[in-house]
């Protein structure tokens, strides 16, 4: 039944996207608005019937419908309910589904209340963005439907691939899904502007859409450069995968048309620069598409491949013909009445070197990521570009935009004071030279003294004083013209009301922040890399890259549809405990993927990562991957502060009050929440109040009152050997233990050592009971409360720790010891000097 309404629905939808483009064009043609009415009813109409469409397969899902394959394939009974909902974009099928509905709804909100400036635009409008809902919603029914059933139900489905139910991957597709579609709608209304020769005023009317667009593939690329870095277990965040790179491009081409659009707005010009910007920016749209499911490229993130590559290419080669071919027809009136040229060192000519360097590096990004396929076709071989050759190409060009986007409100301050202020320049300069010399002298007695990170430091602290000073000195002027006193210039109320007047700007500066940020944490990942395997013992422990770690034990735990093996790894910077990691490896049984689940601690200077690779001698040897990601954080923190400033751009003015407040909280909402995956998330960290003493630190002391009435201080001890043992009388490898332990005891009670029991979580009965079962002389307590085992850094028995006579850790156990083992090291502590 639900397969059926679901087809019938996007029938129904390209019949109905058919007809609005024909009603649009007859309307046009005829100049009947009745016509044009009925043609943007029939959107409307369109748009609920693909939501529709959506909300069969999302209740298919929800009540597994197995007899469809597409919910046989990405669904199964055990998921809870946002992974089902979630697993709706997690296939080919699904994704074109949810984009044809997202392209609908799209078109729907930007032609039914257009501003006084689209207007006029709107009846081309209409035809085109139909014309791409009809292209979309066509490949859809015909080469991709999410509603095929299969010849008989199975009782169980596939599950959805354990890579994808990460939270970031939750999100991450529909963020990207809403900048891909966004894109389509300042392409549609830039093609009208062209037949309709009204080519002044489309970036203005299209500036939401725009940024919209943009915010979406931020958000999207940020979510997913975290699931990358915490699911893929490599210990990277961004690999140059053909992929990522796909949703790059029309990102870095939505920030120049950004750019480009203010300057057309300004009458500098930019009219040809922002329409071929709009048409790249969709066509790299396509090209992604193209990428993830043409099977054509290869990636570790594109679907399965498809024959759906001709169509998309067809789809590329039409946008990009048919655009450059109404442009030339355009090309006297859009470059009728340009400015004179400038210098470069004004607003229109900083503008002009960003664009330029916006657009030649997405030229080589396009470039490196076509090159193996391009290579493959024309001379047989493939030529890879790998990580390496993206770094060299791309990193000069990155540099010099965060050196643009950073400095260019500085550099026209600087130029304006030249002019009209020369006892001001002074002042500006200054910024420039402590802003590029303080943070680059603090980082390198930190040790970064890589040369070409110094320089980046450089650039990046000239950056951030730039900005920073220029929007100081905008608070202190607006309040010297509001009379205010100097003291409030930088209050809450002075800042509030430069933001509401000037969010535009202020929030562009922000995002210059964000970058300057990123660029920081790219640096200390590329330049500062740390990687190594190791092989650990069960209680030895090892320095690597500046952390001690010791790993305790492994466990095996069993989950609905997996078995999840995990290394407690006790992390240590010097005498200092940190956190216990817990990397996993994780076999799911349908699939039989085995997943690696990596474990990180956060710090302000780097993160340790970890991940598990393999075990032998039951469990008591792991092999690991430690990376060490210097800065890293620095990178996250300036992805989030990137996406604030494009959200107090983009944030509406001229809303009442209460959908100001509502967007406001919408904003914070999301920021908390990417902020909350990228470090609220535990990522296999656990932590407790004290680490287990490692060998040859001081013991903790205690105070343990024995069940014969007397009390036990390690202090009281010193001068002796002292052996303590946390055990339960409940835990079979404890009552294993127990007759070693006490042949220890009796061998060595007439020496210089004291042997002690800690019963962990337990009853006095019970461990009476079992001291009588073994015959048990030893002193033995209770550790009521577990206060002694938290200062042990125990966690589960046995447990045994051999102090020396100081008082020193000269050996400890996690797990069962044998008397001989323990006697030899015993006797080693004995025997020191």
């Amino acid at each position: 039944m639900l397969s059926a309404v679901g087809v019938f629905c996007i029938g129904l939808a390209l019949v109905l996207a058919g007809y609005a483009a024909c009603a649009a064009v007859w309307g046009i043609h005829s100049g009947n608005t009745r016509w044009a009415r009925s043609s943007q009813t029939a959107s409307r109409a369109l748009a609920v019937v693909l939501g529709g469409a959506l909300l069969a397969l999302v209740l298919a899902f929800l009540a597994d419908h197995f007899e469809i394959a597409y919910v046989a394939q990405h669904s199964a009974t055990h998921l809870p309910f946002y992974l089902k909902l979630s697993a709706l974009w997690a296939g080919q099928e699904g994704s074109l589904l949810l984009w044809s509905g997202l392209q609908a709804l799209f078109a729907t909100l930007a032609l039914s209340r257009p501003s006084a400036r689209a207007r006029r635009l709107v009846p081309w409008a209409t035809v085109f963005l139909n014309l791409i809902t009809i292209f979309f919603v066509a490949v859809t029914l015909f080469r991709s439907n999410p509603f095929s059933t299969l010849p008989y139900a199975p009782l169980q489905g596939q599950g959805l691939n354990p890579l994808l139910r990460h939270p970031g991957m939750i999100f991450h597709p529909p963020a990207l899904y809403v900048g891909y579609v966004g894109l389509a709608v300042p392409f549609a209304f830039a093609l009208a502007a062209l037949v309709t020769r009204q080519i002044e005023d489309w970036t203005a009317a299209l500036r939401f859409w725009i940024l919209l667009a943009w915010l979406g593939l931020g958000l999207g690329l940020l979510l997913g450069m975290r699931w990358a870095y915490d699911v893929l277990g490599w210990g990277g965040y961004w690999g140059w995968d053909p992929v990522e790179n796909a949703g790059l491009l029309p990102w870095l081409t939505a920030t120049a048309l950004l750019h480009g659009a203010v300057m057309q707005e300004e009458q500098c010009g930019f009219r040809v620069w922002n329409i071929l910007l709009v048409v790249a920016s969709f066509a790299l749209v396509l090209f992604g598409t193209f990428a993830t499911r043409s099977g054509m490229i290869q990636s570790v993130h594109a679907y399965v491949a498809s024959d759906l590559g001709g169509y998309f290419l067809f789809a590329i080669g039409v946008t990009v013909l048919g655009s450059l071919g109404l442009l030339i027809k355009r090309r006297a009136m859009l470059v009728a009445n340009v400015p004179e040229s400038t210098s470069l060192l004004s607003r229109a000519g900083l503008f002009f070197l960003t664009l330029l360097v916006l657009s030649t590096l997405t030229f080589s990004i396009f470039i490196g990521s076509i090159l193996p396929t391009l290579t493959q076709v024309l001379w047989g071989r493939r030529f890879e570009a790998g990580p390496a050759w993206f770094d060299t190409v791309t990193g000069p060009q990155f540099a010099t935009l965060v050196f643009l986007m950073g400095l260019c409100p500085l550099l026209g301050r600087v130029k304006g004071t030249l002019q009209s202020e020369p006892g001001r320049k002074r002042w500006s300069w200054l910024v420039l030279f402590v802003g590029a010399l303080l943070p680059t002298g603090i980082l390198a007695r930190a040790g970064f003294t890589d040369p070409i990170s110094l320089v980046g430091f450089a650039l990046i602290g000239a950056t951030l004083a730039g900005t920073l000073f220029e929007i100081a000195s905008a608070v202190a002027q607006q309040s010297a013209r509001a009379g205010a006193p100097p003291s409030s210039a930088f209050g809450p109320n002075a800042l509030w009301q430069l933001l509401r007047t000037r969010q535009r700007t202020y929030g562009g500066y922000l995002v210059h922040v964000g970058i300057a940020l990123l660029a920081l944490g790219v640096i200390g990942t590329r330049l500062y890399p740390f990687e190594r395997e190791i092989v650990l013992t069960s209680g030895q422990p090892v320095e690597i890259g500046g952390y001690t770690l010791v790993f305790e034990e492994l466990r095996q735990e069993p989950g609905d549809d997996h078995i999840s093996s995990a290394a407690l790894l006790a992390v240590y910077r010097g005498a200092t405990y940190l956190a216990t990691l817990t990397p996993q490896l994780e076999h799911y049984y349908t699939s039989g993927q085995t997943l690696t689940v990596p474990a990180l601690r956060s710090g302000l200077r780097d993160d340790l990562y970890v991940t598990l690779a393999g075990w032998s001698d039951d469990g008591n040897h792991v092999t690991l991957k430690v990376v060490v990601n210097v800065l890293i954080n620095a990178l996250w923190a300036g992805g989030l502060v990137l996406l604030a400033g494009g959200a107090l751009a983009f944030y509406p003015r001229n809303l009442k009050r209460r959908w100001n407040a509502f967007a406001l909280a919408l904003g914070v909402l999301g920021l908390c929440g990417a902020a909350w995956a990228m470090w609220g998330l535990p990522h296999g960290l656990m932590r407790a109040e004290a680490g287990r003493p490692l060998m040859g630190q001081p013991a903790p002391n205690f105070r343990l009152a024995l069940l014969d009435g007397s009390t036990l201080a390690l202090e009281e001890l010193r001068g002796r050997v002292t052996v303590v043992n946390f055990w339960g009388s409940w835990c079979p490898q404890c009552q294993e233990e127990l007759p070693a332990l006490q042949t220890v005891w009796e061998a060595y009670r007439d020496h210089p050592l004291t042997l002690v029991g800690i019963a962990y979580e337990d009853e006095e009965a019970a461990v009476r009971a079992a001291l009588d079962e073994y015959g048990i002389t030893y002193p033995v307590g209770l550790d009521t409360g577990k206060r002694i085992a938290r200062q042990f850094g125990v966690t589960g028995v046995p447990e045994t720790f051999v102090i020396d006579a100081d008082g020193n850790v000269g050996f400890w156990h996690i797990g069962p010891v044998t008397a001989e083992n323990l006697m030899t090291e015993i006797q080693t502590v004995l025997e020191r000097p």
